[in-house]
């Protein structure tokens, strides 16, 4: 027998809370939690069905275990529930080997080559306490497990922010959000654009102002026989001489170059925002080295692939 019942209609749902303060995500906490009435209300399994971060609630509220007690959910903490001991004789059976196997697995889940205590403590069931009473210290877990640690609070300069910026950009082909610079391909967090900048809108607008900033032309074609064969000679060897035209591309014109092309090769049309593998080039059409100026109508964005092999050749 066909079921002649009228089909239900789709519902779209906002997959992001209208607004963030503490009240809001206190009530998130409390829906979440009767999603999932049975067990301890870990992190890990309220990020699947919140609309807001993990790293955001234990900002707000100092920690993970801190936001659950002001929820009212303090009796859903795994603490209180009698993990902790479990976890506790899980934490010692393990080796140093399996511990340190560990830590790679998750650099390379996360994409990095260094980790912070952090990321430790948000994805593995040992923290900063087990790595110090096992190794004397983080740092040197962190260095027997072959990765680098992260330096909490590093004051990364203006420059490497507004590079990071433009390669996450690059990497969607639009305006980062907040949240994204916590993942590949960024490599400064968040809070280091919001230390120094003091809100990420401000960090938006003060890469904008410095893409503004660069010029379209950065240099003058030579004109002089003897111009073009330095140049030649300096390309070759790899080598550069002040006073000669300059072939690195400043950030501005490279952000332009790339938003120009709408952020995808203009050979093979990939780009990173449907091929993950896929990394974009900001190239010279006629060859810096044949003396041509390194202007905005003499660039282009080329994938890894295209611009391979291309050297100082040139298309007519």
């Amino acid at each position: 027998m066909i079921n002649q019942s009228t089909p239900k209609p789709f519902v779209f749902e906002l997959k992001r809370l209208t607004e963030y303060t503490d009240a809001a995500i206190l009530d998130e906490l409390r829906r979440v939690a009767g999603l999932l009435p049975e067990g301890p209300l870990l992190a890990t399994l309220f990020e699947r069905h919140s609309r807001v971060s993990r790293n955001v609630v234990a900002r707000r509220f100092g920690s993970w275990s801190n936001a659950l007690e002001a929820a009212g959910l303090s009796d859903r903490c795994a603490a209180s529930m009698g993990m902790r001991g479990a976890t506790s004789r899980l934490i010692n059976q393990m080796t140093n080997e399996e511990i340190l196997a560990a830590l790679a697995n998750l650099a390379r889940t996360l994409g990095k080559d260094e980790l912070s205590v952090t990321d430790v403590e948000s994805h593995l069931p040992f923290g900063r306490g087990t790595l110090r009473k096992r190794w004397g210290s983080s740092r040197t877990a962190f260095e027997a497990a072959g990765l680098l640690l992260s330096i909490s609070g590093r004051r990364y300069t203006e420059e490497e922010c507004f590079d990071d910026m433009l390669a996450v950009w690059t990497h969607y082909g639009r305006p980062p959000q907040y949240r994204e610079m916590g993942r590949p391909p960024s490599k400064v967090g968040g809070k280091a654009y919001m230390l120094r900048f003091g809100t990420w809108n401000r960090a938006l607008a003060a890469f904008i102002e410095r893409v503004n900033a660069d010029p379209d032309e950065q240099t003058t074609p030579s004109t002089r026989t003897e111009d073009f064969a330095v140049a030649a000679s300096l390309a070759a060897t790899g080598a550069q001489e002040a006073g000669t035209d300059k072939r690195e591309i400043s950030l501005g014109l490279r952000f332009r170059v790339l938003h120009r092309d709408r952020f995808k090769c203009v050979l093979c049309g990939d780009s990173p925002a449907v091929n993950l593998s896929c990394v974009l080039h900001v190239d010279h059409i006629v060859p810096w080295s044949k003396g041509r100026r390194t202007a905005i109508d003499n660039l282009r964005s080329l994938c890894g692939s295209c611009n391979v092999g291309r050297g100082n050749r040139y298309e007519d």
